[in-house]
């Protein structure tokens, strides 16, 4: 499969990159199993993967409410000038329950996630 960027990946790399998507934490040796392949062969894959920039890491999911943060909203911000955009970003980056920040086009130059305590 070659992907917009002319990337080319064969069916080992996606069958890998498939299992990952079902537990990010699955040992090399389980996915070597499952794709009878060495855990070498696993390895040297995700390494050009990673260099290919099509995996860029791993990152855990919480169950927010069972940590207290029982509130979930999105707020969407509107800027009068995009200049104002990078000290918008900085300064919203220094809220702890910003968890999302994304740029969007439309009525609203930036789009928040934000999860907090109910009160």
């Amino acid at each position: 499969m070659t992907s917009n960027a002319g990337i080319n990946l064969d069916d080992l790399d996606l069958q890998i990159l498939e299992i990952l998507i079902k537990d990010a934490r699955t040992p090399y040796l389980e996915i070597a199993r499952v794709c009878h392949v060495s855990g070498g062969t696993i390895h040297v894959r995700m390494k050009k993967m990673e260099d290919l920039g099509i995996i860029k890491g791993t990152k855990i999911l919480l169950d927010m409410p069972k940590l207290g943060y029982d509130v979930c909203c999105f707020v969407g911000i509107y800027l009068d000038k995009s200049s104002s955009f990078q000290a918008a970003i900085d300064e919203l980056s220094l809220i702890n329950e910003i968890v999302e920040l994304h740029y969007t086009t439309g009525d609203y130059a930036i789009f928040t996630k934000l999860v907090c305590k109910n009160i």
